[in-house]
């Protein structure tokens, strides 16, 4: 019996520390969005969340860390819910239109996480700006993919072509992503991905009939 209590602590333990960092995480990521890497204490992130200071630099290290834990999770929830949109698309075309989609709600969903990617303050050099650049690399790698399926059979791959387009696209949903923010989250997810679809699939075809 005392085996069977002993064992059980260190699983409560787990389950407490897990639920602990989703809320300092939560916190953190509000704090950076609407205040910057700069503007934000970790005595405000411990106060909002009701922990002490030093135990948020024993879960992240520092601020840098803190930040980064952030950022990190952030991508992998971005990546995720483009990716689970993708996938449940009927064909490619559709895939990107639900791409789109997903990329803009997830940030209507999570109204501070563009702000804590671009953070001027933090991400012109250092591992956070590395951990923003590969937030992009991964939705532009999932652009070129699409690409690359919408070519019609037996056409010459040219990487460098869809790379120019996946580069291009990726910065005009950035762009896109930038102006609705500062316009209330206005047009809709779904208006503004049909948009970009129709504009961008013209270039498309022009690259399956070249």
């Amino acid at each position: 019996m005392t085996s069977t209590t002993d064992d059980a602590v260190p699983v409560k333990r787990r389950r407490d520390r897990a639920a602990r960092e989703r809320e300092i995480l939560d916190a953190a990521e509000r704090i950076f969005g609407e205040r910057g890497y700069q503007g934000t204490s970790m005595d405000e992130v411990a106060a909002v969340v009701g922990v002490s200071k030093p135990l948020i630099y024993q879960y992240y290290g520092s601020k840098d860390g803190l930040f980064l834990a952030c950022l990190s999770r952030l991508r992998a929830q971005l990546l995720e819910a483009v990716s689970d949109a993708v996938l449940a698309a009927p064909d490619a075309e559709e895939a990107m239109y639900a791409g789109f989609v997903a990329w803009f709600a997830f940030l209507d969903e999570h109204p501070r996480a563009w702000s804590v990617i671009v953070d001027e303050g933090m991400l012109s050099a250092g591992p956070a700006a590395q951990a923003a650049d590969e937030v992009r690399a991964d939705f532009v790698e999932l652009i070129a993919t699409m690409v690359r399926l919408n070519l019609p059979p037996g056409r010459a791959t040219d990487e460098e072509e869809i790379q120019i387009v996946a580069q291009t696209i990726s910065g005009a949903t950035e762009r896109l992503a930038i102006w609705r923010t500062r316009n209330d989250n206005s047009p809709t997810p779904e208006k503004v991905a049909r948009t970009l679809q129709d504009l961008l699939w013209q270039g498309l075809r022009a690259l399956r009939e070249s």
